[in-house]
């Protein structure tokens, strides 16, 4: 093809651009606001003892850094680290064996990031009383579920873009069986 450089592909699927766009929306939502006290001023402490894998104040404008726990943010962060290398080793490698493990770690770690959010909200930081799930987190789960969406569609579509698909030769049904 003119133009084109070789071993690089020129046309992503609409898999690979899903789970990265997906996966760039992950990291600005992270930045939003979580979790925030409804009608209450002040902050409040989580009444359970023991859970350190969840934030322990509520404040108004809490974001994702600062309300998730230890293993849901990891989940976040290698979910967005995911959904970005599908594209690019999807992009840059001939052979369909990294791109398809690429496919699969997106698809799982979005998954047990979607997961992880779930968790998040039913053991969310504070009394149910007083904290309000915001925007952020409902924009997060969507993101995290378009990561792993992204990965499944890219496993299942074996076609590439500039390469022809092979002609499939049309035969005739057989004949049907006489009924006994």
């Amino acid at each position: 093809m003119p133009g084109s450089v070789p071993g690089v592909r020129n046309r992503l699927r609409f898999a690979e651009k899903v789970a990265g766009v997906c996966a760039l929306a992950l990291l600005g939502f992270l930045f939003l606001d979580w979790f925030g006290a409804t009608g209450v001023e002040g902050s409040y402490r989580n009444a359970r003892s023991g859970w350190t894998a969840y934030a322990a104040v509520a404040d108004p404008g809490l974001s994702g850094w600062d309300s998730l726990g230890w293993l849901a943010l990891a989940l976040c962060v290698l979910t967005v680290a995911a959904g970005l290398a599908l594209p690019f080793v999807f992009g840059l490698v001939e052979s369909p064996v990294l791109p398809l493990a690429a496919a699969i770690a997106a698809m799982l770690i979005g998954g047990l990031a979607v997961i992880a959010l779930l968790v998040q909200v039913v053991a969310q930081p504070g009394q149910d009383e007083v904290v309000g799930v915001q925007s952020g987190w409902w924009l997060s789960l969507l993101a995290a579920a378009g990561v792993a969406r992204g990965g499944f569609l890219s496993m299942r579509d074996e076609y590439l873009p500039g390469v022809p698909l092979a002609d499939v030769e049309l035969r005739p049904a057989p004949p049907a069986a006489p009924a006994a």
